[in-house]
């Protein structure tokens, strides 16, 4: 969800934003089907230029110039799959990936998702991304080493009860 301006993002309960790049530009394309050939075209989105938004919960990019077709993307970071980071030789680093949809979301189908990020930030961005999918670890649960101690269970019967002896000073 936007604020009105449809500029800046509502944030979701507990999210935190990690990151924000602008001069991004996007290229969703959803006419490639599952197997891997042309199927029905779902669309084809490009946006020169935008802002890319890395929360703890999700991937957003707002476009600078918005149409009918394409003015936002809201991915959750865990449905970005297969992602990697492209250093090119000429040009700007870019990240591409495959973007599986959500429910009652934009996409019907999984889309190819490239970001070229033209003032920077490509490293950065895939840094923070990937210490956010090792603390969720795939499995959208806290890693064992942040759940609490189990509860200590002080058991009577097994108590030696031969007290140390009193000290006097």
């Amino acid at each position: 969800m936007l604020t009105q301006d449809g500029r800046t993002p509502i944030p979701l309960p507990q999210e935190k934003m990690f990151f924000t790049q602008s001069d991004v530009k996007l290229i969703l394309d959803c006419n490639e089907s599952e197997a891997g050939y042309p199927g029905h075209t779902e669309g084809y989105f490009e946006s020169n230029k935008g802002t890319v938004i890395l929360s703890n919960q999700r991937i957003i990019y707002l476009a600078e110039h918005s149409s009918d077709q394409f003015k936002n993307l809201n991915i959750p970071i865990l449905n970005l799959k297969q992602w990697k980071l492209e250093q090119p030789w000429f040009g700007a680093n870019y990240i591409s990936g495959v973007v599986i949809p959500v429910p009652q979301g934009g996409l019907t189908r999984r889309s190819q998702l490239k970001m070229t990020f033209n003032e920077g930030g490509a490293i950065e961005f895939t840094t923070i991304l990937r210490s956010l999918l090792e603390r969720i670890g795939e499995s959208n649960e806290l890693p064992r080493e942040y759940e609490p101690l189990p509860a200590y269970d002080l058991n009577p019967s097994s108590l030696d009860h031969d007290l140390p002896p009193h000290y006097s000073a």
